[in-house]
């Protein structure tokens, strides 16, 4: 919707420069401009269903995984977790200043400019994944991790030469004395877990923006926490 307003701005700004030094004036001009601000309205309304969506999500009964709805990755509109079908807390994206969360929804890629989430958990916990450095535009991304207003761990992108090649992403998760490593090989791809080389969970996009993490282990400390980075994966690499 932003880029469209952007459009409608743009061109209204030539077309008046036009008139006004060459003299000329054409309405079908006009009025294919004034298409852009109706279309920007029918997708408010578009998204403001997924908003709708993702806020009211609930997993299918019987499952036993970590499970969100993720179909806007742009507003800071409240998204639901949950642990089969017990809800386990809620998250919503957090935008430093006004005018980025303008430019985050105008440029390609909306979930990855100026990324921060924050998450409030049932037992009254709060995580927040907040982005060091959100003003750089190449690189890597690095995020702490706050727990109660703690810090309790980082997060930092790899987009290495190798796996730009290879068409993977990468990012590495370190809590505590562990480094977790979320990896997928493209759009739509399961993404893996792993740590000490060791597959721990799986995490992978169903029907209607459904996201679930499937924990191959029972004995780690913080599957709640490796489901949070797993959703930041997706904002970022937009699976």
């Amino acid at each position: 919707m932003g880029r469209l307003i952007v459009l409608f701005i743009f061109g209204f700004i030539g077309l008046s420069l036009r008139y006004i030094f060459l003299g000329e004036f054409e309405g079908s001009q006009l009025l294919l401009l004034l298409m852009l601000p109706a279309g920007s309205v029918i997708l408010l309304f578009i998204m403001k269903w997924q908003y709708n969506k993702d806020r009211d999500f609930l997993p299918v009964q019987g499952e036993n995984h970590l499970s969100t709805r993720l179909g806007d990755r742009v507003s800071t509109t409240t998204k639901q977790l949950y642990k089969g079908e017990t809800s386990i807390g809620t998250y919503h994206r957090v935008y430093n200043s006004w005018w980025k969360r303008v430019i985050a929804d105008v440029l390609d890629n909306p979930g990855q400019w100026y990324l921060n989430l924050s998450f409030s958990l049932a037992n009254n916990d709060q995580v927040m994944f907040q982005q060091k450095g959100e003003n750089k535009i190449r690189g890597n991304k690095y995020w702490v991790v706050y727990h109660n207003e703690q810090r309790a761990g980082t997060i930092q992108t790899d987009y290495s030469l190798k796996n730009s090649a290879k068409l993977k992403e990468s990012l590495f998760l370190e809590v505590g004395k562990n480094t977790y490593q979320f990896k997928s090989s493209g759009m739509n791809a399961k993404t893996e877990i792993n740590r000490d080389d060791r597959t721990v969970a799986t995490g992978d996009r169903t029907m209607n923006s459904v996201y679930q993490l499937i924990m191959h282990s029972d004995d780690e400390p913080t599957p709640e926490l490796l489901f949070m980075a797993f959703i930041l994966f997706n904002y970022e690499f937009s699976q």
